[in-house]
């Protein structure tokens, strides 16, 4: 009588435990969708706006090179001065570079990953 209860009360563990395992999948399914959507919503956005910038700096490159060209006569120079701009901000961008590029996209990617919610957990764990 009583392994037959402890039988079924096991075999009843047994379905919680597998509904409770396909529930987590299921739930890990729709966290990993969401990040994907996320993400890749996110990275078309940039790319969007980076190909929009890019173009506007390429056009705004060789008007601004003609343009000076034509007041000096001498069109060489106006490419020369653009040329020299860039070799500056890349300078610029290289010396700044974990300022400007590193800090901010490392914040930036543990903020869509919601990573600084383990890191709150463990700061809440350290205080108690």
């Amino acid at each position: 009588m009583e392994t037959d209860n402890l039988s079924t009360q096991f075999k009843r563990l047994f379905e919680q435990f597998k509904v409770y395992f396909n529930l987590r999948v299921n739930y890990t399914r729709l966290y990993a969708a969401e990040f994907l959507i996320r993400f890749f919503s996110g990275f078309v956005l940039w790319l969007v706006i980076f190909l929009f910038l890019f173009f506007v700096l390429v056009f705004g490159s060789f008007s601004f090179a003609f343009w000076f060209s034509e007041l000096t006569g001498k069109m060489s120079l106006g490419f020369l001065i653009i040329a020299g701009f860039y070799i500056l901000i890349a300078s610029l961008i290289y010396a700044f570079r974990k300022p400007l590029i590193v800090k901010p996209f490392t914040k930036m990617i543990i903020n869509e990953m919601e990573l600084d919610k383990f890191n709150d957990l463990e700061d809440e764990k350290e205080e108690q």
